[in-house]
């Protein structure tokens, strides 16, 4: 008796780089032979090529699930080679990308339609992609876990609502396909998330979730200075002296403060309550988190000098500043105002 093979319906190659722990998946339409990437990484763009050829693709999309702070993108140098169209969702406001899309557009390729699902939460312009019973979540879903909601935007409630109302809803035989996995697991399902996701699962509430976030307590990525500038270029373009956060002392930022032009503002990005105990004269307080209320007000200045206690949080802001398009930034770096009063300079409070 003959053995009946049946291929399966969509090719699907899960690869990752070890160094920032990203998937990135090929998903081929084996009868027409087109396919597409999701969340390529720069490092690995030889890789991803080579597969390209060998598996005689033609690659018709780069889709990314957000603006990755962790690693810089590689979809600008495979578009310059395959002449693949650049997808991110709407509310990233990514330029220089071929096709934004929105919750509920479907992009094809060969015979299958790959559904959008706006995922907002770990960033504000997150999508989750769904095809032929698999979910590729970025990081809006993880496996056990979830994105952080920090910076960038994040918003833990909002998060909470994209995964428990949209995600959630979905088939529990789906098929979860992460951007990242600590841990070297694979893939997940709609239904072992609903059960076992330490963040979300087990029919948590929502003010549960949010005081998990806002207790976790993590350091920043180590590329975020990096990735996310670039990766709103589509990482091909990325111009470090344009993005990039200066390395100011204290005594340059005082050198600054002593001849400070009407054109030019210092931002202090600690809580308020800080801000109170003692601030660089004039400096004006736009907390940590609060930065994209005041986007066109500083728009108006020449330069905007960004500080806070150790220069995490100044970093954190400056980067969450350059998504929404402001390149008249200056962050000084691993120093705050701990520097500025050892120094002996002026303080108000």
């Amino acid at each position: 008796m003959a053995i009946q093979f049946n291929p399966p319906n969509l090719l699907v190659r899960q690869l990752m780089d070890r160094d920032t722990w990203t998937y990135t998946y090929l998903l081929v339409d084996p009868k027409t032979q087109q396919g597409l990437l999701i969340d390529p990484v720069r490092e690995q763009l030889d890789r991803d090529t080579s597969l390209l050829r060998e598996l005689g693709v033609e690659l018709l999309y780069v889709l990314e699930t957000h603006v990755h702070a962790d690693h810089v993108t590689s979809a600008g140098m495979i578009r310059q080679q395959t002449g693949a169209r650049i997808v991110y969702g709407e509310a990233a406001q990514v330029k220089a990308i071929d096709l934004a899309v929105k919750d509920g557009d479907k992009i094809r390729f060969g015979d299958y339609p790959i559904r959008v699902l706006a995922t907002p939460g770990h960033t504000n312009g997150c999508v989750s992609y769904y095809v032929d019973g698999m979910l590729f979540t970025g990081d809006a879903l993880l496996i056990h876990g979830c994105g952080r909601t920090d910076f960038q935007q994040g918003d833990a409630a909002t998060l909470f609502r994209s995964v428990t109302e949209k995600l959630f809803t979905l088939p529990d035989e789906t098929m979860v396909y992460p951007a990242h996995d600590y841990n070297g697991r694979t893939v997940s399902s709609i239904g072992e998330e609903k059960r076992w996701n330490t963040r979300l699962g087990g029919n948590k509430q929502e003010h549960e979730f949010v005081q998990i976030m806002q207790n976790l307590n993590l350091d920043l990525p180590k590329k975020i200075n990096e990735a996310v500038p670039a990766n709103m270029d589509t990482g091909i373009s990325f111009d470090p002296k344009r993005y990039l956060h200066e390395e100011f002392s204290m005594i340059d930022l005082h050198q600054a403060w002593q001849s400070l032009p009407h054109s030019e503002l210092i931002v202090d990005t600690r809580t308020a309550e800080e801000f109170g105990t003692g601030h660089v004269p004039g400096a004006v307080n736009i907390p940590f988190g609060e930065e994209d209320e005041h986007v066109d007000e500083l728009k108006k200045y020449n330069k905007v000098y960004l500080y806070c206690r150790s220069g995490r949080r100044a970093q954190t802001v400056f980067a969450d500043l350059s998504i929404l398009g402001l390149h008249n930034l200056v962050c000084v770096g691993h120093s705050g105002m701990p520097e500025w009063a050892q120094a002996g300079f002026p303080q108000e409070a």
